[in-house]
């Protein structure tokens, strides 16, 4: 059936619903997508409302939080500061420099005095310190993370005072540059003279190990005696403190944080992607990503952080009106019933439709082979010649007729005639492979194939004559062979204006002539010669 499907195309459409159905339907599907779109526009515009509103307040959160960090910076600057006009530092002194600033301050964990060491003056140092704390040594840990002695390096950064000390008694003679990030941090203050901060630090006794980081600031002190002034102008020593980054989220944002909103505090200093707070997720939420709103913090301490909120999905839906999904739901009832309407009205022209298309079809079809008759040929044949000029491709034609058929009609009877004619008709119909060629009967016993662009049309003749002659139909009143047999003429032309589609047929049936006249069941080629 593939080379009639342009013929009962026509008969099909003529079949289906009427055109006005067709651009009803249309008008309805784009007036559905008009209110589609106006309702996404609408939704869209409540999404950004809302999402300007969300980053508004994150956006004063992050101002808080903000807040909070520099006034704790400040407490270790002015606490820098108090113990810089003290001339000899002992743990009384610290202890009554940083006690109240510790009751007042949840967010500081401790504050510790550092002082740099050289490998000549460390057990100088570590005696005068068991003066003031027994037992005193600089330690560090090694990979097992068992604290031991020191090991030689060029200079130590041993911890020699901290408060409260009750809290953090471990941490006497610890030796801050035996830890990379911490001696990062020490090496940059040291240099620049600024107060400096860590890399994320774990807290491991804080609850659930929460994250915090030292920040060092810098002071450069006469040496405590003569020994120690050897090569060294004056002593480095640190005022560093202890900062939990939770507490710091606590005590500015805490209360205004939402079920619905999840934060992160992210250091991204040169290039890292360390989180120093992050709060539990609730698993029965879904967090939209793609809405996370993010501040830079300004330089805390020589770090990079970045406030970053993320909303859940319900704190949009709660936030949202129902204009959106009224506008879709209305506009879509109205469409509804208005196509409704029109096919109701059709439906009294439905029959005259069908019958009418049904005439159409009996038109143009042959009724005993089922193949396109001579008109619908004439049509098509017209369509392709006008389409050959425009595209100026080839058009060929193959005029067929089936051999010494008036003897079989004649011998056989009319009933085994018209059998032939349908095999015949069903055997050239399987030749045909591409949409627009067409098989019609042109009359009697002859068809004609229309191949349009066709590279080889005398291979698809001959396919047409090879499988007619095997269908091995018996005819035993023919002089050309014992089975039916057919003779075709093959025509291609290039058409144009100086040619009409007449001529294809007229030489295409010239060329069927020549092909009986050399005796039938072959096939000859139209040469203007």
């Amino acid at each position: 059936m593939q080379p009639e499907r342009p013929f009962t195309e026509v008969a099909s459409t003529a079949k289906a619903s009427p055109i006005i159905r067709i651009v009803t339907l249309i008008l309805a599907a784009l007036s559905i997508l008009m209110f589609a779109a106006l309702s996404r526009f609408l939704y869209q515009a409540e999404t950004n409302a809302i999402h300007q509103s969300f980053a508004a307040e994150v956006a004063q959160q992050a101002l808080s939080f903000e807040r909070e960090v520099v006034l704790n910076l400040e407490i270790l600057f002015a606490l820098n500061a108090s113990v810089s006009l003290v001339e000899t530092m002992t743990p009384d002194r610290f202890d009554q420099l940083t006690d109240d600033v510790l009751a007042r301050s949840p967010a500081i964990q401790a504050f510790a005095w550092a002082q740099i060491v050289t490998p000549e003056t460390l057990a100088a140092f570590e005696s005068r310190m068991k003066d003031w704390y027994p037992g005193y040594r600089v330690t560090e840990r090694n990979a097992n993370g068992e604290v031991v002695p020191v090991s030689l390096r060029p200079q130590y950064a041993p911890v020699q005072m901290i408060e409260p000390i009750e809290s953090n008694q471990a941490a006497l003679g610890f030796d801050l540059a035996s830890e990379p990030r911490r001696l990062a941090a020490l090496l940059q203050s040291m240099d620049s003279g600024k107060m400096v901060a860590t890399a994320g630090i774990t807290l491991v006794q804080e609850p659930d190990n929460q994250r915090g980081f030292l920040v060092f600031t810098p002071q450069f002190l006469p040496p405590v005696n003569e020994r120690e002034a050897i090569g060294n102008e004056s002593r480095v020593v640190f005022v560093n403190g202890v900062f939990r980054v939770g507490e710091l989220v606590k005590q500015s944002v805490g209360s205004r944080l939402s079920q619905q909103m999840q934060l992160q505090v992210v250091d991204r200093t040169r290039g890292a992607q360390d989180v120093l707070y992050s709060m539990p997720p609730d698993p029965s939420e879904h967090w939209l990503t793609s809405q996370t709103v993010v501040h830079d913090l300004p330089d805390v301490a020589g770090r990079q952080w970045h406030f970053e909120v993320t909303p859940a999905a319900s704190l949009y839906s709660e936030r949202r009106s129902y204009v959106p999904w009224l506008v879709l739901s209305s506009g879509t009832i109205v469409v509804v019933l208005l196509v409704i309407y029109v096919f109701v009205t059709q439906r009294q022209t439905h029959d005259l439709n069908v019958a009418k298309s049904e005439l159409e079809r009996i038109s143009l079809t042959d009724s005993l082979t089922g193949l396109a008759n001579r008109r619908y040929f004439d049509q098509h044949l017209e369509q392709q010649w006008a389409q050959a000029v425009r595209q100026r491709g080839a058009l060929s034609l193959i005029m067929i007729d089936i051999d010494k058929f008036k003897p079989y009609n004649d011998e056989y009877g009319h009933p085994e005639g018209d059998a032939a004619l349908k095999q015949v008709a069903k055997t050239l119909r399987q030749v045909a492979t591409r949409p627009l060629d067409l098989v019609a009967r042109y009359g009697g016993e002859e068809f004609a194939f229309i191949l349009p662009d066709t590279d080889d049309p005398v291979e698809v003749a001959q396919a047409c004559r090879r499988r007619v002659e095997e269908l091995g139909l018996r005819h035993e009143y023919s002089d050309v062979a014992t089975v039916v047999t057919i003779s075709a003429g093959v025509c291609t032309l290039y058409p144009s204006d100086s040619y009409e589609a007449s001529q294809l047929t007229e030489w295409a049936d010239d060329a069927l002539y020549q092909a009986k006249e050399r005796g039938r069941n072959q096939v000859v080629v139209y040469t203007p010669e």
